[in-house]
């Protein structure tokens, strides 16, 4: 008599846990996949995953005996049930038997042996399939072959499916949830860029870009500290030139001379910077009195380290793997909100096809993961004797296609003093000529999916400081032409 084979595999759920705690970064490719209210099967394992989820989640991405028993002891039932299921030496066990290289087969296993059991649920004819000879092949994708008709109705997850909805079903809803809470992301501390964007949005990808050693990584620095420390929001900032202590010397002249930063003025209508310094004095150690010294590294360090959301990687490798790697990771684990990648290139080349292929990961991640990204690029030397206002997705280099695949596009650069003469600021106040004695970047809103597209801004410019404050709109000089 053939025995009736289960609708379970206890050793692969041991050997998938097991190769999860051996290598918690595989987290990060399976945390979608993996539903535990229906792919384990054994209690004590679904336990075990549970646990790991919730461990790497809140507590540590770093697994080893210590961090693991402390965690579980910082519940009283969660410390019981550990002890029951024989505490770390179960976990270092099953970790002992599994080859987290063979991850992808224990997986496969355990959601094929899921979806039988669900197909049973759904009072579907499993035996004969359980039965047949060749079901020990069987891939999960051959459970689903076979049963496609009833895939609509199986609640666990294979590769990430999704289902149609009814556009218009849930229409009044919708716009009471928008009434309630309007869709509007962290605010940018320039104020068209954030009436235009709506803030930086989640599932939105904006690309600011500029020609090279014009300041991008500085006017994302503003950005990334406004959102990341003034307003407290967890961020992630990959970075592929500039390395930390660039960042830091970033970080201290733009939260020094920026006045939006000032947690010492009481009155916000005086706008009022928390002091005045050079970045180059900063790197030399060179302040103007003992008192500017005491403010800058106690008062305003120690603000910046109580309030500091910024998390910082420097790549020495940034192919599409390992930036998808990081970003899950730290929205995973650390509750990483908004993604800053400075700067966008393609991996061992800068072919336009590589870079579309990098921008295209970053923006279908974003929206896996439901968090914002802003990244730089930068634009084609060319770019120098271009008028701001004819700027367009052919000025970026070697990647000019990406400008299908991002939300929002801005192109600036520097203006030329020589030139002021052609332009006008134009704002709230009237229009105004161009001081010859300050700096000015143009930036043209090359694409938004809503108001300000072809608009161009002009923002006053101090790179030594490194402040940026959006002044009004950019408009030219028409002069008519002499009556013959």
């Amino acid at each position: 008599m053939v025995e009736k084979r289960k609708d379970n595999d206890y050793a692969s759920e041991a050997l998938l846990v097991g190769s999860l705690y051996k290598n918690v970064d595989l987290y990060i490719e399976y945390a979608d996949l993996i539903k535990s209210k229906y792919d384990f099967h054994d209690e004590e394992l679904r336990y075990l995953y549970d646990m790991f989820e919730l461990f790497y989640m809140t507590f540590s991405q770093e697994m080893n005996e210590s961090k693991f028993t402390i965690f579980m002891s910082q519940d009283s039932e969660r410390a019981k049930r550990y002890k029951d299921i024989g505490g770390w030496r179960t976990i270092e066990y099953q970790m002992s038997l599994a080859d987290d290289k063979d991850i992808d087969r224990y997986f496969d296993t355990v959601k094929k042996y899921s979806l039988i059991r669900e197909f049973a649920r759904k009072n579907f004819p499993t035996d004969k399939m359980l039965q047949h000879p060749k079901f020990p092949q069987m891939k999960a994708e051959d459970i689903i072959s076979t049963m496609r008709y009833a895939v609509d109705n199986i609640n666990t997850v294979i590769g990430g499916g999704k289902q149609a909805t009814l556009l218009g079903s849930k229409f009044k809803d919708k716009l009471e949830s928008w009434k309630q809470t309007p869709d509007i992301g962290h605010p940018l501390p320039f104020p068209k860029w954030d009436e235009y964007f709506r803030g930086l949005r989640k599932k939105k990808v904006l690309v600011d870009g500029m020609l090279s050693n014009e300041g991008k990584s500085r006017r994302m620095a503003k950005v990334v500290n406004f959102i990341g420390v003034l307003k407290r929001v967890p961020i992630l900032v990959l970075v592929n030139e500039q390395d930390e202590d660039e960042w830091y010397a970033m970080q201290a002249s733009t939260i020094c001379n920026n006045y939006e930063f000032n947690f010492l003025n009481t009155n916000h209508d005086n706008k009022e910077s928390l002091t005045n310094i050079t970045e180059s004095d900063i790197l030399n150690g060179v302040y103007e009195s003992e008192e500017q010294y005491h403010l800058i590294t106690e008062i305003v360090g120690e603000w910046i380290k109580e309030n500091t959301r910024v998390y910082f990687l420097e790549l020495n490798q940034y192919s599409d793997e390992d930036l998808q790697r990081e970003i899950k990771k730290h929205v995973l684990g650390l509750g990483v909100e908004v993604i800053y990648y400075d700067t966008l290139k393609g991996f061992k080349g800068d072919q336009w096809e590589t870079v579309k292929q990098t921008t295209t990961m970053i923006k279908n991640v974003c929206g896996e993961m439901n968090v914002a990204g802003y990244c730089t690029i930068q634009l084609t030397d060319e770019t120098h004797n271009i008028d701001i206002f004819d700027l367009n997705s052919n000025n970026i280099a070697n990647a000019k296609q990406l400008y299908h695949v991002v939300d929002h596009m801005i192109l600036e650069k520097r203006l030329n003093p020589n030139d002021y003469h052609k332009y006008r600021i134009t704002n709230e106040w009237g229009t105004y000529e161009l001081d010859k004695n300050k700096t000015y970047y143009g930036q043209k809103i090359a694409k938004n999916r809503g108001t300000g597209k072809g608009t161009v801004l002009v923002t006053e410019v101090n790179l030594d400081r490194n402040t940026w404050y959006e002044v009004g709109f950019l408009t030219k000089v028409f002069k008519p032409k002499n009556d013959k």
